[in-house]
């Protein structure tokens, strides 16, 4: 079978070796977009289980991932359905809560909460971080608790303004901290608080993880969904991040789904010492990530029984690099800037106000390189007062020029197209985001050189998530993690170590189970070197 299997390739391979240097972007065959979980024409706010129907997934034998040649006709087309069950997630998440069974051109434009926001926070699953600041909220607004130790040291059970995949911070073109919130819904937090019915065995305490270890050496394992788009849906987690909307300094509200909240931060991370209760504080939607927990199915054997990872942005985050890398295609010569600290120079566009990058201040090829703090704890403070990270910089340092080193897959972006489309006929703010990218767990036979292999596409970052990982593939020594969703995720295990200490058990691709233990998730959430 493994001859089989390298002869595949080898053919493959010398099919495809004219076109890797090609603009593959020229295709006859044009997907389409699926608005509904149901196969109508309509946008409706169905939360879809899984993916529709998809041939190229029957086989798992020589599938070489995106790279290469786009597809002819849809029975080639893998990624397209993965693409449209993404997109079917982020607008039924994004309907308004108080109009689920309302038709679009209500439920995507009136005000107030979207489904996704009533999912549970993580920290009511975990617990508050040791200490968080305790505001009086007479209006009742939602509140951004960003939670400490008490002794300068961010804590990952509320909101954070620390990206998770390298315990380093996003500053805004205004001078604040992006923040970011994770939620689950009741399909996984029901897990997390008694997976298979058991609450001896809760994986939300480390006492609980014990004692699910010992019964459960494999390691856990979510409850995934159904195998037909309209069906149970499995585990859902989210993580989004938010900037603050400051119309005086020329942000423009509308273009965002926004959020009114009160800001609560501790003294001991705050200059001064003085703890923040700010309110109302406008918050806009940059970022969001959405996976779901599929099952095992004979009938796409190429898909492995993982998550599907599905990672959405604002269009006006950030510019693409002038030589960027493509999933497709591989990277053009004279990008060499893969495992770098930097991509190179960015290709803004004229008139375009990015939330991430300066164009004024672009006088060297650098991106993505992290500002360096002020003071060793708290590490980066936050200012009394906007612009929040005001003084929490080393002087003389620039915001960070925050840059896209992969392009968008061609077939993606054609969807893209058709969905903000019938986003912007409805006059919906969500015609202003994006999908970068859907990733699936499957053992690919070709792949770009150099780039992880264990999914599709093989690199999938989030600028507003994951800005200074976009490089690297996690096969560097000193590589602060792989730029990829699937790559970085496997390494997750339970927060418990048995005695004696065998690796921890393996937690599906999950980082919650190490909220068990704020005082040492932050370094245990990092990628091994």
């Amino acid at each position: 079978m493994k001859r089989l299997r390298l002869i595949a390739a080898i053919l493959l391979l010398a099919a495809i070796a004219p076109v890797f240097h090609r603009n593959t972007a020229q295709s006859q065959y044009q997907p389409k977009a699926v608005f509904c979980a149901e196969l109508s024409n309509n946008l409706c706010s169905l939360l879809p289980a899984y993916i529709g129907p998809d041939p190229r997934l029957k086989s798992n034998i020589g599938y070489p991932g995106l790279f290469g040649p786009l597809p002819k006709a849809f029975a080639d087309d893998a990624q397209t359905p993965f693409d449209n069950m993404a997109w079917q997630m982020f607008v039924a998440l994004n309907w308004a809560a108080s109009a689920v069974k309302q038709p679009p051109s209500v439920g995507l434009t009136i005000s107030g909460p979207r489904v996704f926001q009533t999912y549970r926070k993580v920290s009511a699953l975990f617990g508050d971080s040791p200490v968080t600041a305790a505001c009086s909220n007479p209006n009742n607004l939602p509140v951004f608790n960003v939670g400490s130790n008490g002794r300068g040291k961010p804590m990952p059970n509320n909101e954070e303004f620390f990206q998770a995949s390298t315990n380093l911070p996003l500053i805004d073109i205004n001078g604040n901290w992006t923040l970011y919130e994770r939620r689950v819904n009741d399909t996984e937090a029901q897990y997390l608080l008694a997976p298979g019915g058991n609450a001896a065995q809760t994986l939300t305490t480390l006492a609980g993880q014990a004692a699910f270890a010992s019964a459960n050496p494999g390691g856990a394992k979510f409850t995934a969904s159904a195998t037909t788009p309209i069906g149970k849906t499995g585990s859902i987690e989210i993580k989004t991040s938010w900037r603050i909307i400051n119309p005086a300094r020329g942000d423009d509200a509308s273009r965002y789904y926004t959020q009114n909240v009160m800001l609560a931060v501790p003294g001991d991370l705050v200059t001064g010492g003085q703890k923040i209760c700010a309110a109302p504080v406008t918050l806009g939607l940059v970022g969001m990530h959405i996976i779901q927990r599929n099952p095992p199915d004979p009938n796409n054997r190429a898909l492995l029984p993982q998550w599907i990872w599905a990672t959405f942005e604002h269009v006006d985050n950030a510019p693409l690099a002038q030589l960027p890398c493509s999933v497709a295609t591989g990277c053009p010569q004279g990008a060499d800037w893969l495992n770098q600290a930097s991509c190179g120079a960015a290709a803004p566009q004229p008139g375009r106000r990015y939330s991430y990058f300066d164009p004024r201040s672009n006088t060297s090829c650098t991106n993505n390189v992290p500002v360096p703090s002020s003071s060793p704890l708290p590490n980066y403070p936050w200012n009394a007062t906007q612009p929040y990270a005001k003084g929490g910089t080393a002087p003389g340092t620039a915001l960070p020029q925050a840059t896209r080193c992969w392009s968008v897959y061609p077939m993606t972006q054609t969807i893209n197209g058709q969905w903000q489309s019938a986003l912007a006929a409805l006059k919906s703010v969500f015609k202003n985001y994006t999908l970068v990218g859907t990733q699936w767990g499957t053992a690919v036979e070709l792949r770009s050189p150099g780039v992880p292999s264990n999914a599709v596409p093989g690199m999938l970052s989030n600028i507003t998530l994951e800005t200074y990982i976009q490089n690297y593939t996690g096969t560097e020594p000193n590589s602060p993690g792989p730029g990829s969703c699937i790559g970085c995720h496997s390494f997750a295990t339970l927060a418990t170590q048995p005695r004696p200490a065998p690796p921890p058990p393996q937690s599906d691709f999950s980082f919650l189970p190490f909220l068990a233990q704020p005082e040492t998730a932050r370094s245990r959430m990092k990628t091994p070197r």
